[in-house]
């Protein structure tokens, strides 16, 4: 049984290698050796925004309660250069600036849901649904917004699970490239 909670400053390394592994076919276009992606991106990380399924001291998924006060990541182009070098680093900066610094449109009482992610080993066990329950109700937002690809249809149905409705569809820009045609935005009110 996986018990969810806020993340800590010792979770860096854990919390970086399940956004590198729960993210690994959006990654690859950078580099294909999911631990050089999370060494890449662990000091871009806000911790405070992050909350934690821990397993028996193991970290198993993670995800992300944002708002637009502050993000949960930042592309740290220093990082980035050093473990994909140079030419791979400042393009990964340009491509990770724009995912993951966008200013977030809704208000203050908006929780923006990212970075939800669980370790293959531990995924189809309704670990992403618990993260998301329960870290919902360790905060104090209104309501709460996720985006997710028209093609993670797992991810969709565990977003609709837990009561998650859509309410808009963006095309995506290079979709061809990034495999992926629109971003679905999902939309959750506390009863």
């Amino acid at each position: 049984m996986a018990h969810i909670r806020k993340a800590k400053e010792t979770d860096r390394s854990a919390v970086a290698l399940c956004i590198a592994e729960g993210f690994e076919k959006d990654f690859s276009i950078l580099c294909k050796d999911t631990q050089k992606v999370s060494d890449a991106i662990a000091s871009g990380l806000n911790m405070e925004r992050f909350f934690v399924a821990d397993i028996e001291g193991n970290i198993a998924g993670v995800l992300a309660i944002s708002d637009c006060t502050s993000r949960a990541a930042k592309a740290e182009k220093s990082s980035l250069k050093k473990h994909f070098g140079f030419f791979k680093g400042i393009i990964a900066a340009f491509i990770l600036k724009e995912e993951f610094e966008k200013h977030i449109e809704y208000p203050v009482t908006t929780g923006y849901i990212e970075f939800v992610a669980v370790l293959k080993k531990y995924r189809k066990q309704g670990i992403a649904a618990t993260m998301l329950r329960e870290s919902m109700l360790l905060t104090n937002y209104r309501d709460f917004v996720l985006d997710v690809t028209d093609v993670n249809e797992s991810a969709i149905k565990c977003y609709t699970n837990v009561g998650f409705e859509e309410f808009k569809r963006v095309p995506e820009k290079h979709g061809k490239q990034k495999g992926f045609n629109e971003r679905i935005f999902m939309r959750y009110c506390r009863k």
